[in-house]
């Protein structure tokens, strides 16, 4: 599955999906390449994208650095759908704020806010007084591919009716 996003900062942004190997991919000639993929031999057994919330099964590089992943349950409640990322000395946070849009954080200062629009497409809106590297936007899209935008409330949780991919 792939996602084509004009990004008003970093023009054309390509989010690569492939569920059966476990790999996300995050291309665009204004950013460094990022991936995040299970560990060989880990398997598949989270609706993400990615498959898993697993910390110890994944693997994330933006560029030649290396970051530690922390999904957070996805049950229930919004917050539990949280993904927290150390990375080049800093805490990342991927947060649901509602069934169709995440915000992007740095040690808690916002950075982006992501919008999934019903037909699937994506819009970015980077914070106006935010310095962001091409490394972090590289990161905040990454995660949006491995673990979608938003998240159900409680109720459709609970029932089992869980978010749908980017």
């Amino acid at each position: 599955m792939n996602l084509v996003i004009g990004d008003p900062r970093h023009g054309r942004v390509e989010i690569s999906v492939d569920r059966e190997h476990g790999v996300v991919d995050v291309n665009s000639s204004s950013l460094p390449n990022a991936t995040v993929m299970r560990r060989q031999g880990s398997m598949a057994g989270d609706p993400s994208p990615i498959g898993t919330r697993d910390p110890k099964q994944l693997v994330l590089t933006v560029g030649s650095d290396s970051g530690q992943v922390s999904p957070g349950t996805g049950f229930a409640t919004r917050r539990s759908y949280r993904i927290r990322v150390e990375y080049r000395d800093a805490s990342y946070e991927l947060t649901p704020r509602s069934a169709n849009v995440s915000r992007f954080s740095r040690n808690g200062v916002e950075l982006a806010t992501f919008d999934r629009a019903p037909t699937g497409a994506m819009e970015v809106s980077w914070a106006p007084q935010a310095s962001i590297t091409p490394g972090e936007a590289a990161l905040g899209y990454l995660l949006v591919g491995a673990y979608g935008v938003g998240s159900p409330g409680v109720l459709k949780s609970i029932v089992g009716h869980g978010g749908t991919p980017f």
